[in-house]
Protein backbone atom coordinates (compact mmCIF):
# COMPACT_ATOMS: atom_id res chain seq x y z
CA UNK A 1 0.00 0.00 0.00
CA UNK A 2 1.35 3.39 -1.01
CA UNK A 3 1.61 6.07 1.63
CA UNK A 4 -0.19 9.33 0.96
CA UNK A 5 2.22 11.82 -0.70
CA UNK A 6 1.61 14.34 2.09
CA UNK A 7 3.35 11.98 4.49
CA UNK A 8 6.70 12.74 2.85
CA UNK A 9 6.47 16.53 3.13
CA UNK A 10 9.00 18.06 5.58
CA UNK A 11 6.34 19.97 7.51
CA UNK A 12 4.26 16.81 7.98
CA UNK A 13 7.27 14.79 9.15
CA UNK A 14 8.14 17.59 11.57
CA UNK A 15 4.58 17.74 12.88
CA UNK A 16 4.48 13.97 13.43
CA UNK A 17 7.87 14.03 15.17
CA UNK A 18 6.87 16.81 17.54
CA UNK A 19 3.44 15.29 18.20
CA UNK A 20 4.87 11.87 19.03
CA UNK A 21 7.40 13.36 21.43
CA UNK A 22 4.86 15.67 23.05
CA UNK A 23 2.15 13.09 23.63
CA UNK A 24 4.73 10.44 24.43
CA UNK A 25 6.08 12.64 27.22
CA UNK A 26 2.58 13.16 28.61
CA UNK A 27 1.90 9.41 28.60
CA UNK A 28 5.22 8.67 30.34
CA UNK A 29 4.49 11.28 33.01
CA UNK A 30 0.99 9.86 33.49
CA UNK A 31 2.27 6.30 33.89
CA UNK A 32 5.25 7.11 36.12
CA UNK A 33 3.52 9.98 37.94
CA UNK A 34 6.70 12.00 37.48
CA UNK A 35 9.14 13.15 34.82
CA UNK A 36 11.92 10.51 34.68
CA UNK A 37 14.75 12.77 33.46
CA UNK A 38 16.94 15.16 35.43
CA UNK A 39 17.06 18.84 34.51
CA UNK A 40 20.33 18.32 32.64
CA UNK A 41 18.97 15.29 30.74
CA UNK A 42 15.77 17.18 29.96
CA UNK A 43 17.80 20.05 28.46
CA UNK A 44 19.75 17.59 26.34
CA UNK A 45 16.50 15.94 25.24
CA UNK A 46 14.98 19.29 24.21
CA UNK A 47 18.19 20.25 22.40
CA UNK A 48 18.21 16.95 20.53
CA UNK A 49 14.56 17.43 19.59
CA UNK A 50 15.35 20.90 18.27
CA UNK A 51 18.16 19.68 16.00
CA UNK A 52 16.21 16.69 14.71
CA UNK A 53 13.15 18.84 14.03
CA UNK A 54 15.29 21.48 12.33
CA UNK A 55 16.69 18.83 10.00
CA UNK A 56 13.19 17.58 9.19
CA UNK A 57 11.77 21.04 8.45
CA UNK A 58 14.71 22.12 6.28
CA UNK A 59 14.37 19.15 3.95
CA UNK A 60 16.58 18.91 0.88
CA UNK A 61 18.77 21.77 -0.30
CA UNK A 62 19.46 23.19 -3.76
CA UNK A 63 22.03 25.97 -4.03
CA UNK A 64 22.82 26.79 -7.68
CA UNK A 65 26.32 28.10 -8.32
CA UNK A 66 26.62 27.88 -12.12
CA UNK A 67 26.56 31.31 -13.72
CA UNK A 68 23.73 32.00 -16.18
CA UNK A 69 24.73 35.12 -18.13
CA UNK A 70 22.64 36.13 -21.14
CA UNK A 71 19.58 34.56 -19.53
CA UNK A 72 16.41 36.58 -18.92
CA UNK A 73 14.21 35.55 -16.02
CA UNK A 74 10.76 37.00 -15.27
CA UNK A 75 9.40 36.70 -11.73
CA UNK A 76 5.93 37.80 -10.70
CA UNK A 77 5.44 39.00 -7.15
CA UNK A 78 8.98 39.75 -5.98
CA UNK A 79 8.28 42.42 -3.39
CA UNK A 80 9.14 40.01 -0.60
CA UNK A 81 9.20 36.33 0.25
CA UNK A 82 10.15 33.60 -2.21
CA UNK A 83 9.98 35.88 -5.25
CA UNK A 84 12.44 38.37 -3.80
CA UNK A 85 14.89 35.69 -2.68
CA UNK A 86 14.78 34.04 -6.12
CA UNK A 87 15.24 37.38 -7.88
CA UNK A 88 18.28 38.18 -5.74
CA UNK A 89 19.84 34.76 -6.23
CA UNK A 90 19.29 34.69 -10.00
CA UNK A 91 20.70 38.20 -10.34
CA UNK A 92 23.78 37.06 -8.40
CA UNK A 93 24.19 34.25 -10.94
CA UNK A 94 24.33 36.79 -13.76
CA UNK A 95 20.80 36.61 -15.14
CA UNK A 96 18.84 39.62 -16.27
CA UNK A 97 15.89 39.57 -13.88
CA UNK A 98 12.59 41.29 -14.65
CA UNK A 99 10.19 41.53 -11.72
CA UNK A 100 6.48 42.21 -12.10
CA UNK A 101 4.98 44.21 -9.21
CA UNK A 102 1.89 46.41 -8.91
CA UNK A 103 2.78 50.05 -9.58
CA UNK A 104 5.66 51.18 -11.83
CA UNK A 105 7.28 53.40 -9.23
CA UNK A 106 7.09 50.67 -6.60
CA UNK A 107 8.44 48.08 -9.05
CA UNK A 108 11.43 50.26 -9.90
CA UNK A 109 12.16 50.86 -6.22
CA UNK A 110 12.06 47.16 -5.35
CA UNK A 111 14.20 46.32 -8.40
CA UNK A 112 16.83 48.82 -7.26
CA UNK A 113 16.81 47.31 -3.75
CA UNK A 114 17.23 43.76 -5.08
CA UNK A 115 20.01 44.90 -7.41
CA UNK A 116 21.91 46.26 -4.41
CA UNK A 117 21.24 43.09 -2.41
CA UNK A 118 22.68 41.04 -5.28
CA UNK A 119 25.79 43.27 -5.37
CA UNK A 120 25.10 44.94 -8.68
CA UNK A 121 22.98 42.37 -10.47
CA UNK A 122 20.70 43.40 -13.33
CA UNK A 123 17.16 43.73 -12.01
CA UNK A 124 14.38 45.60 -13.84
CA UNK A 125 10.97 46.37 -12.40
CA UNK A 126 7.78 46.67 -14.46
CA UNK A 127 4.22 47.35 -13.38
CA UNK A 128 2.15 44.14 -13.28
CA UNK A 129 -1.30 43.67 -11.82
CA UNK A 130 -2.33 40.06 -12.44
CA UNK A 131 -5.95 40.82 -11.54
CA UNK A 132 -6.25 42.98 -14.68
CA UNK A 133 -6.00 41.28 -18.07
CA UNK A 134 -5.28 44.60 -19.77
CA UNK A 135 -2.41 45.28 -17.39
CA UNK A 136 -1.03 41.79 -17.98
CA UNK A 137 -1.04 42.44 -21.73
CA UNK A 138 0.75 45.76 -21.26
CA UNK A 139 3.42 44.02 -19.20
CA UNK A 140 3.93 41.29 -21.79
CA UNK A 141 4.34 43.86 -24.57
CA UNK A 142 7.40 45.25 -22.76
CA UNK A 143 9.19 41.87 -22.86
CA UNK A 144 11.58 41.22 -25.74
CA UNK A 145 12.80 37.77 -24.73
CA UNK A 146 12.53 35.36 -21.81
CA UNK A 147 14.30 32.15 -20.84
CA UNK A 148 12.56 31.41 -17.55
CA UNK A 149 9.12 32.58 -16.42
CA UNK A 150 8.44 32.10 -12.71
CA UNK A 151 4.74 32.51 -11.94
CA UNK A 152 5.23 33.19 -8.25
CA UNK A 153 2.75 35.88 -7.22
CA UNK A 154 -0.13 34.75 -5.05
CA UNK A 155 -2.91 36.19 -2.93
CA UNK A 156 -5.16 34.88 -0.18
CA UNK A 157 -8.32 36.87 0.58
CA UNK A 158 -10.85 35.97 3.24
CA UNK A 159 -13.74 37.82 1.60
CA UNK A 160 -15.34 37.41 -1.82
CA UNK A 161 -14.67 40.08 -4.44
CA UNK A 162 -14.28 40.32 -8.20
CA UNK A 163 -11.76 42.05 -10.44
CA UNK A 164 -12.39 44.77 -13.01
CA UNK A 165 -12.81 41.91 -15.50
CA UNK A 166 -15.53 40.33 -13.39
CA UNK A 167 -13.47 37.32 -12.24
CA UNK A 168 -13.17 36.23 -8.61
CA UNK A 169 -10.14 38.24 -7.44
CA UNK A 170 -8.09 35.49 -5.84
CA UNK A 171 -8.52 33.06 -8.73
CA UNK A 172 -7.80 35.83 -11.22
CA UNK A 173 -4.52 36.74 -9.51
CA UNK A 174 -3.25 33.25 -8.75
CA UNK A 175 -4.34 31.47 -11.90
CA UNK A 176 -6.01 33.40 -14.74
CA UNK A 177 -3.50 36.26 -14.79
CA UNK A 178 -0.55 33.86 -14.89
CA UNK A 179 -2.27 31.75 -17.56
CA UNK A 180 -2.77 34.82 -19.77
CA UNK A 181 0.77 36.09 -19.18
CA UNK A 182 2.22 32.71 -20.12
CA UNK A 183 0.11 32.56 -23.29
CA UNK A 184 1.29 36.01 -24.35
CA UNK A 185 4.94 35.11 -23.75
CA UNK A 186 4.68 31.59 -25.19
CA UNK A 187 6.19 32.49 -28.61
CA UNK A 188 9.32 33.59 -26.72
CA UNK A 189 9.32 30.58 -24.39
CA UNK A 190 9.60 27.62 -26.75
CA UNK A 191 13.06 26.69 -25.48
CA UNK A 192 12.67 28.15 -22.01
CA UNK A 193 11.01 27.14 -18.77
CA UNK A 194 7.78 28.00 -16.99
CA UNK A 195 7.66 27.53 -13.22
CA UNK A 196 4.30 27.67 -11.42
CA UNK A 197 4.51 28.10 -7.65
CA UNK A 198 1.59 26.00 -6.46
CA UNK A 199 0.95 24.71 -2.94
CA UNK A 200 0.36 21.67 -0.80
CA UNK A 201 -3.12 23.20 -0.38
CA UNK A 202 -4.17 21.62 -3.69
CA UNK A 203 -4.62 18.36 -1.74
CA UNK A 204 -7.59 19.98 0.00
CA UNK A 205 -9.66 20.20 -3.19
CA UNK A 206 -12.40 17.62 -3.57
CA UNK A 207 -13.94 16.63 -6.92
CA UNK A 208 -17.20 18.23 -5.79
CA UNK A 209 -15.42 21.57 -5.37
CA UNK A 210 -14.43 21.80 -9.01
CA UNK A 211 -16.40 24.38 -10.96
CA UNK A 212 -14.95 25.30 -14.30
CA UNK A 213 -17.39 28.09 -15.06
CA UNK A 214 -14.60 30.22 -13.47
CA UNK A 215 -16.69 33.40 -13.80
CA UNK A 216 -17.54 33.52 -10.13
CA UNK A 217 -17.38 31.16 -7.19
CA UNK A 218 -20.36 32.66 -5.36
CA UNK A 219 -20.31 33.28 -1.63
CA UNK A 220 -19.53 29.70 -0.66
CA UNK A 221 -16.21 29.89 -2.49
CA UNK A 222 -13.73 32.27 -0.91
CA UNK A 223 -10.60 32.37 1.20
CA UNK A 224 -8.62 29.16 1.51
CA UNK A 225 -11.13 27.24 -0.63
CA UNK A 226 -10.52 29.32 -3.75
CA UNK A 227 -6.81 29.48 -2.89
CA UNK A 228 -6.65 25.67 -2.98
CA UNK A 229 -8.58 25.58 -6.28
CA UNK A 230 -6.26 28.15 -7.84
CA UNK A 231 -3.20 26.16 -6.80
CA UNK A 232 -4.67 23.00 -8.31
CA UNK A 233 -5.27 24.95 -11.52
CA UNK A 234 -1.60 25.95 -11.58
CA UNK A 235 -0.60 22.28 -11.53
CA UNK A 236 -3.01 21.61 -14.39
CA UNK A 237 -1.58 24.59 -16.27
CA UNK A 238 2.01 23.33 -16.05
CA UNK A 239 1.16 19.78 -17.08
CA UNK A 240 -0.92 20.98 -20.04
CA UNK A 241 1.81 23.37 -21.20
CA UNK A 242 4.18 20.43 -21.49
CA UNK A 243 1.61 18.14 -23.08
CA UNK A 244 0.28 20.64 -25.63
CA UNK A 245 3.41 22.58 -26.59
CA UNK A 246 6.37 20.61 -25.31
CA UNK A 247 7.30 23.53 -23.06
CA UNK A 248 9.41 22.69 -20.03
CA UNK A 249 6.82 23.61 -17.42
CA UNK A 250 6.95 22.72 -13.75
CA UNK A 251 4.67 23.11 -10.74
CA UNK A 252 5.82 23.01 -7.13
CA UNK A 253 5.07 23.31 -3.45
CA UNK A 254 7.74 25.57 -1.88
CA UNK A 255 7.10 24.34 1.65
CA UNK A 256 5.09 25.75 4.52
CA UNK A 257 6.51 29.24 4.89
CA UNK A 258 4.96 31.32 7.62
CA UNK A 259 6.65 34.65 6.95
CA UNK A 260 5.26 35.34 3.46
CA UNK A 261 2.83 38.11 2.59
CA UNK A 262 0.02 35.56 2.23
CA UNK A 263 -0.61 36.03 5.96
CA UNK A 264 -1.11 39.80 5.74
CA UNK A 265 -4.86 39.52 5.08
CA UNK A 266 -5.50 36.95 7.81
CA UNK A 267 -7.30 37.75 11.08
CA UNK A 268 -5.01 38.36 14.06
CA UNK A 269 -5.74 35.05 15.80
CA UNK A 270 -4.89 33.12 12.63
CA UNK A 271 -1.64 35.02 12.22
CA UNK A 272 -0.73 34.15 15.81
CA UNK A 273 -1.58 30.49 15.16
CA UNK A 274 0.59 30.50 12.07
CA UNK A 275 3.49 31.92 14.06
CA UNK A 276 3.16 29.06 16.52
CA UNK A 277 3.20 26.65 13.58
CA UNK A 278 6.41 28.26 12.30
CA UNK A 279 8.37 25.60 14.18
CA UNK A 280 7.39 23.11 11.46
CA UNK A 281 7.84 25.54 8.55
CA UNK A 282 10.74 26.56 6.32
CA UNK A 283 12.47 29.90 6.13
CA UNK A 284 11.91 31.96 2.98
CA UNK A 285 15.42 31.09 1.81
CA UNK A 286 14.76 27.38 2.24
CA UNK A 287 11.36 27.73 0.58
CA UNK A 288 12.89 29.37 -2.50
CA UNK A 289 15.09 26.36 -3.22
CA UNK A 290 12.45 24.25 -4.95
CA UNK A 291 11.57 27.19 -7.20
CA UNK A 292 15.24 27.58 -8.13
CA UNK A 293 15.48 23.82 -8.59
CA UNK A 294 12.65 23.86 -11.13
CA UNK A 295 14.03 26.95 -12.86
CA UNK A 296 17.60 25.67 -13.27
CA UNK A 297 18.15 21.99 -12.48
CA UNK A 298 18.25 19.24 -15.08
CA UNK A 299 16.84 16.90 -12.43
CA UNK A 300 13.49 18.72 -12.47
CA UNK A 301 10.93 16.90 -14.63
CA UNK A 302 8.77 18.88 -17.11
CA UNK A 303 5.04 18.55 -16.65
CA UNK A 304 5.42 17.23 -13.12
CA UNK A 305 4.79 18.46 -9.59
CA UNK A 306 7.76 19.05 -7.30
CA UNK A 307 8.35 19.54 -3.61
CA UNK A 308 11.44 19.62 -1.40
CA UNK A 309 13.73 19.94 -4.45
CA UNK A 310 12.56 16.71 -6.08
CA UNK A 311 9.72 15.29 -8.13
CA UNK A 312 6.78 14.51 -5.86
CA UNK A 313 3.45 12.77 -6.38
CA UNK A 314 0.59 15.28 -6.37
CA UNK A 315 -2.99 14.55 -5.37
CA UNK A 316 -4.96 12.05 -7.43
CA UNK A 317 -7.19 14.88 -8.61
CA UNK A 318 -4.16 16.88 -9.83
CA UNK A 319 -3.11 13.93 -12.00
CA UNK A 320 -6.48 13.80 -13.77
CA UNK A 321 -5.59 14.65 -17.38
CA UNK A 322 -9.24 15.03 -18.39
CA UNK A 323 -9.86 17.68 -15.75
CA UNK A 324 -6.54 19.36 -16.60
CA UNK A 325 -7.62 19.68 -20.22
CA UNK A 326 -11.04 20.95 -19.18
CA UNK A 327 -9.52 23.55 -16.87
CA UNK A 328 -7.23 24.77 -19.67
CA UNK A 329 -10.08 25.03 -22.19
CA UNK A 330 -12.40 26.86 -19.82
CA UNK A 331 -9.69 29.30 -18.69
CA UNK A 332 -8.76 30.03 -22.29
CA UNK A 333 -12.43 30.54 -23.17
CA UNK A 334 -12.92 32.87 -20.22
CA UNK A 335 -9.95 35.04 -21.18
CA UNK A 336 -11.12 35.32 -24.80
CA UNK A 337 -14.52 36.50 -23.62
CA UNK A 338 -13.06 39.08 -21.25
CA UNK A 339 -10.57 40.66 -23.67
CA UNK A 340 -13.05 41.24 -26.49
Amino acid sequence: MKLHPLFFEPEILSFLFLSINFFGSIIICFILRTWPLSIFSTCLYILLMFFVNHGLTCGRHYLPIKKIPNKTVIITGATSGIGRVCARRLAQLGAKVIIGIRGQERAEKVAEEISKESHGGTVIGYDLDLSSLENVKNFAERIDSVDVLINNAGSLYETYSVTIDGIEKQFATNCVGHFYLTQLLLPRLRHGRVVNVSSIAHHLVRPADLDYSLRQFKDKYHGSRVYALSKLAQIYHASELTRRYGVKAYSLHPGTIISTNLQRNRPLFRRVAFQILSMIGKTVEQGSMTTLFCALSDDAKPGCYHSDCQVRRSSQLAMDTRRAEQCWNETEKLIKEKIK
